[in-house]
């Protein structure tokens, strides 16, 4: 039977038993909003659902959800989460009582992510600020559910203002406009490198990477073995351990998953490319291969490391007078390309990948 209370501050504590004990289940501004709760938390205890823990810190929940997460994510994806929740959330929210946080709260530690710093720019990206409230959402999502100590998620149906993410994406997306790509791949053709001049790894890979639209972690993971006459197949990643070892993992999304079509001109210089890897490989001792049959190696049989090509690719286009696009920017540049010749926007998000056609719409030429 539950007992009511006026408190000094005018309002209602509502207290009900289970198992023995009483326990408060919050104050109201009315004694019949206080009648209402109990009723509800009574039923609750009636039918053997769990009540809900006033006391249970954010920091619990979000140990939970952790657990849970850890099950099934991957390996990189959890350790981004972990990131996300240690250096944005939880220094606003780690020590609250879950029951405590308010929608407002939530808005307003979002919103200053999205602040301009002294140099005119956004402390973050629309990109960031829609991770970290996603990450909110769901440690909120499941306190409700699976935790069952929130009658329902302050966060819900919460977003990050979209005007926001059009201006901040068109700004944020990079390509190579077509004479920026031939200046630089015709650079590329001609660089000599001076260990083994004729291996045109570089060349190869900007000029495979602007063809297929690829990201860079999906080319470094194929192997001679993906390609099958004109199609190759794309179905792993490479990425890096905690010691800065390379390998290969399961790709970003189940869209990801795809076999794609490749030009002529593609192949045939795929063949030379080969041709020229098994040559050094055969003819030359200071030029090793790698036991995988991996595509882009190095010469010492290993993969290439993302901050080798960042380095490396800054250095060549400044060298052949290009603003350096990021490795992301050859898959903008195809993305961009393929649009313009008039490619549907269904067809190139499938080729390269994408859970959405989002970002295509925000690059596509204007009618």
């Amino acid at each position: 039977m539950a007992t009511f209370r006026k408190l000094p501050s005018g309002k209602w504590q509502a207290r009900v038993s289970k198992d023995g004990k009483e326990r408060s289940i919050g104050t109201f501004r009315t004694k019949k909003e206080a009648e209402i709760e109990a009723a509800k938390v009574e039923e609750r205890i009636y039918y053997g659902q769990t009540l809900n823990d006033r006391n249970m810190l954010f920091e619990d929940a979000v140990k939970d959800w952790l657990e849970h997460k850890k099950a099934s994510v991957k390996e990189s994806t959890f350790v981004q989460l972990e990131v996300i929740i240690r250096n944005h959330i939880m220094p606003t929210f780690g020590d609250k009582k879950i029951m405590t946080i308010k929608r407002t709260e939530i808005k307003k530690w979002i919103t200053t992510f999205g602040e301009i710093d002294k140099d005119g720019n956004e402390k973050y990206s629309f990109g960031s600020r829609l991770k970290y409230l996603s990450v909110m959402k769901s440690i909120l999502h499941h306190a409700v559910h699976e935790l069952e100590v929130l009658e329902k998620n302050p966060a819900d149906k919460l977003k990050v203002p979209v005007q926001d993410a059009v201006a901040i994406k068109k700004e944020k997306v990079k390509y190579f406009s077509l004479q920026e790509l031939n200046q630089l791949l015709d650079f590329m053709k001609t660089y000599k490198h001076q260990r083994f001049p004729d291996y045109q790894l570089y060349y190869m890979l900007m000029f495979f990477l602007s063809k297929t639209g690829l990201r860079i972690s999906e080319a470094l993971a194929l192997r001679w073995s993906d390609i099958d006459g004109d199609k190759i197949t794309i179905d792993k990643q490479t990425s890096r351990d905690d010691n800065n070892k390379v390998k290969l993992t399961t790709l970003k999304n189940s869209s990801s998953y795809r076999t794609i079509k490749i030009e002529d001109e593609v192949l045939r210089e795929l063949k030379k490319f080969k041709m020229k890897q098994n040559e050094l490989i055969l003819g030359n001792s200071r030029f090793y291969k790698n036991n995988e049959g991996i595509i882009f190696q190095n010469y010492n049989g290993n993969y290439l490391t993302p901050s080798i090509i960042r380095e490396t690719m800054q250095d060549y286009c400044k060298k052949a007078g290009v603003d350096y696009k990021g490795t992301h920017g050859f898959r903008h540049t195809h993305a961009v390309l393929m649009l313009e010749s008039g490619v549907s926007l269904k067809y190139v998000s499938n080729r390269l990948g994408h859970k959405s056609q989002q970002i295509l719409i925000l690059i596509s030429p204007k009618k």
